[in-house]
C-alpha cells in the first residue's frame, strides 16, 4: 500500500535582522536565533525579539500555505497525466482542482500544474518522468516519483536532499510493485465493504479489495487493488455499479512487497525518515514517494 502517512514546505522568509554572520543555511534556523528572551532588561532587544517573533509565526504560516499548495499542485498534475483533462470523467482531477480553489491557490498555479500533468512545462520544454530510488533512515527503502523539464537539476536536488537526511540512491524498486489503486470512501452512498467487495471482485482487472480503518484523509476507506492497466476502468465501472459510491482518488503507484516491508523503527530512525519525506514531498520536481516502512 501506498505510504503517504508520513508525508506532508517551501522555503521560509529570512527574518533575523542579526548581523550576516549570524545567518544560517536554512532560514528556519535563521529565525530562531533571531528571537530573544522576553525578560531581557533592554527595551529595545525586546522590541526586536517580539517583532522577530510575529515574523517567525508569518514565516510559519506562509510555510504551511506553501507546502499544502504543493501537495496540491502535485496531486492536480498526478490526476491530469494519468486520466486526462475531462473533469467529468476524470473524477480525481475534479476533486484535486476543486480542492486547491478553495484553499485559494492562484489560477495561474492550477493551470501551471494542469500543463504538467499533460508533459508541458511552462518554459515550453517537454516533461519527463525522473525515477529515483533510494535508501532512506533505518533501511527503509524508498521510491521517489518525479515530473521534470531538466532531469539533471532534479536528480542534484534529490540526491542532495537525501545526502542531508541519512540516505543514498541505490536499487529499489525490486522490493515494490507497480499496482492500480481505487480509494473509496467506505459507507457512501450507503454501500458498505461486503456490497464493494461483490461488486468490485466482478470487474475485470480487481485483484483484491480491503478496507482501512484510517485512510489518507483520516476516514475510514476501502482499497481497491487492480492490474495497472485496468485502474481507470474498474474505478469507472464500481461506481456505475453502486449509484452514490464516492470515490477519493484512484492511479497507478509503488506499491511494497508484503514480506520486505520494514517495522519497528527506532525513534531516531523514525523521526530522521519523517523529516526527510516531508523534505523530498516539498521540492517542486517530486510527484510521489513511497516508502515499505510499515505504518
Amino acid at each position: 500500500m501506498r505510504t503517504p502517512i508520513l508525508r506532508a514546505v517551501k522555503c521560509l522568509c529570512r527574518i533575523s535582522s542579526q548581523p550576516t554572520a549570524a545567518l544560517r543555511p536554512y532560514p528556519a534556523a535563521t529565525a530562531t536565533a533571531a528571537i530573544r528572551p522576553f525578560s531581557s532588561t533592554s527595551s529595545t532587544a525586546s522590541g526586536h525579539s517580539r517583532w522577530s517573533k510575529i515574523k517567525h509565526d508569518k514565516g510559519k504560516a506562509d510555510a504551511r500555505r506553501g507546502a499544502s499548495y504543493s501537495k496540491l499542485s502535485q496531486e492536480i498534475t498526478y490526476a491530469s497525466r494519468e486520466g486526462g483533462l475531462d473533469m467529468s470523467s476524470n473524477l480525481r482531477l475534479k476533486a484535486a482542482v476543486e480542492a486547491a480553489k478553495k484553499a485559494g491557490m492562484p489560477k495561474d498555479r492550477i493551470t501551471t500544474a494542469l500543463e504538467r500533468g499533460q508533459g508541458r512545462s511552462t518554459s515550453g520544454a517537454a516533461l519527463e518522468t525522473v525515477l529515483v530510488e533510494a535508501i532512506g533512515p533505518g533501511n527503509v527503502a524508498l521510491v521517489v516519483d518525479c515530473l521534470t523539464d531538466n532531469k539533471l537539476r532534479t536528480l542534484q536536488d534529490v540526491k542532495y536532499i537525501l545526502g542531508k537526511h541519512n540516505g543514498q540512491v541505490t536499487p529499489t524498486s525490486y522490493l515494490f510493485a507497480r499496482k492500480g489503486m481505487v480509494r473509496v470512501v467506505a459507507g457512501s452512498g450507503g454501500h458498505e465493504f461486503d456490497s464493494v467487495l461483490e461488486s468490485a471482485l466482478e470487474i475485470e482487472g480487481t485483484e483484491d479489495v480491503e478496507e482501512v480503518a484510517e485512510g489518507e484523509d483520516g476516514k475510514p476507506e476501502i482499497l481497491i487493488t487492480t492490474k495497472p492497466a485496468r485502474t481507470g476502468p474498474v474505478a469507472t465501472e464500481i461506481r456505475q455499479r453502486l449509484p452514490g459510491l464516492k470515490v477519493i482518488n484512484y492511479g497507478i503507484e509503488w506499491v511494497p512487497n508484503e514480506d520486505t516491508m520494514v517495522g519497528d523503527l527506532s525513534e531516531k530512525n523514525g523521526q530522521s525518515l519523517s523529516e526527510l519525506l516531508e523534505k523530498l514531498e516539498e521540492a517542486d520536481d517530486v510527484s510521489d514517494v513511497y516508502t515499505n516502512a510499515k505504518a
